[in-house]
């Protein structure tokens, strides 16, 4: 900032500077008695040429004539003249300042705002789950012809409890994208969620019937038509599309046993001896490492009369933004309530989908009262904010006070 303020004194002092010398150049350099002098050498001349002085006498009176002491020059600038010069190269240097501070910016000249105004901030919070909406929001109204654009967006939705956004969203995919099955069972699924009950029937039941006609591998339509058919009481049904499901998985793999225990849970039998008699591996030194989450549950007092005798507690991390799928789960008894527990990747019930790769995650507690892990309308949940990686570290605060419809 110094050097700038210096910069521009001498600028200012530049551009006046003809002002400057009207107050530092005399008026006039005449000296007072030129004239005098003049005639005197003319008289002295004159004097010597008629023989009146010798030569002796006119060297030595015209050596002193000029060994005289000059007369100083007399200023006679005009008073008015000068004062208005003063005024003016005082008052502008002042009134432009006076102005720069009012108008313009005496901030930007300090480094550390040069700086910052330069320098990316490393101070930005993360994107929320609102705001990564509103942008895939703004880039469908720039550009609709996206199914894949919204489809996610109903994904988006859907972790908002947005059912009717993410219903909306699926009609506008379908339309641009009518034979993709994926869509279809997606949006049956989103049709049951709008609805009161939360129930899989008429149309949303209709949908998923025609997905797996024309694709009979389609799994998420398998597991959605169990549910169904447990909703309708058809276990026989339940039990016939799930043991599709199960045939498609490795019944080692986390999501292969969780469909195992969902069978066994529904069936009353054991679940595969492989899954019961495998040997548990001797956790390694990363698994000891593996990040997790502490969750604090409890129940609100005023629901604990409508905890049901086949009740089971839910404790789950999924992400906040696109699939549904936990990143991890634990299952409980509700008589340990309160509870406090760690949800962590060992947890999960797809190897591809970790807690700790997840930017932004939902932490919920919830009592099935039918003890199936998917939502059913009776069960009471929690759910906590949007959680990024820095708050993994917890504890997250979970009351169950709310009972779906």
């Amino acid at each position: 900032m110094t050097v700038f303020l210096i910069c521009s004194a001498l600028l200012t002092l530049l551009a006046l500077s003809p002002l400057l010398y009207v107050l530092v150049k005399p008026a006039s350099a005449v000296a007072e008695n030129d004239d005098a002098a003049a005639a005197k050498r003319q008289a002295l001349a004159a004097a010597r040429a008629a023989g009146v002085l010798t030569q002796d006498e006119y060297d030595q009176k015209l050596a002193q004539l000029k060994s005289e002491a000059p007369v100083r020059p007399v200023l006679h600038a005009p008073a008015p003249a000068r004062k208005l010069a003063l005024v003016i190269l005082v008052g502008i240097p002042l009134a432009l300042f006076g102005l720069y501070r009012q108008y313009g910016m005496p901030a930007a000249l300090s480094p550390q705002t040069a700086h910052s105004q330069t320098a990316p901030s490393t101070d930005t919070p993360p994107p929320t789950l609102e705001s990564a909406i509103a942008s895939l929001e703004a880039k469908l109204a720039e550009n609709p012809a996206d199914p894949e654009g919204w489809r996610l967006l109903a994904r988006g939705q859907q972790s908002m409890q947005n059912f009717a956004g993410a219903l909306n969203a699926l009609t506008k995919a379908r339309e641009l994208a009518p034979d993709n099955i994926d869509i279809q069972v997606e949006y049956a699924e989103a049709l049951a969620l709008m609805s009161s009950t939360r129930r899989i029937e008429g149309e949303a039941l209709t949908l998923l019937e025609n997905a797996l006609e024309r694709d009979p591998t389609q799994q998420r339509a398998l597991w959605l038509l169990g549910i169904a058919a447990v909703q309708a009481g058809d276990k026989d049904t339940a039990i016939r599309h799930w043991r599709n499901l199960q045939g498609m998985l490795d019944p080692e793999s986390d999501i292969g046993r969780a469909v195992n225990q969902q069978l066994a849970e529904l069936t009353g039998e054991p679940a595969p001896v492989a899954a019961e008699t495998a040997p548990t591996p001797s956790p390694s030194p990363a698994a000891n490492n593996t990040r997790g989450v502490r969750v604090q549950v409890s129940l609100d007092p005023a629901l604990a009369d409508k905890v049901g005798p086949e009740a089971v507690l839910y404790v789950f991390a999924r992400p906040a933004v696109g699939p549904r799928m936990p990143l991890a789960i634990q299952r409980l008894p509700v008589d340990r309530l309160p509870v406090d527990l760690v949800l962590d990747d060992s947890m999960g019930p797809m190897p591809t989908m970790k807690l700790s790769d997840a930017p932004a995650s939902i932490v919920g507690a919830r009592i099935s009262q039918t003890g199936l892990a998917n939502a059913q309308s009776g069960d009471l949940e929690g759910l906590s904010a949007t959680i990024s990686q820095l708050e993994l570290d917890g504890p997250v605060v979970i009351r169950i006070s709310q009972v779906l419809p």
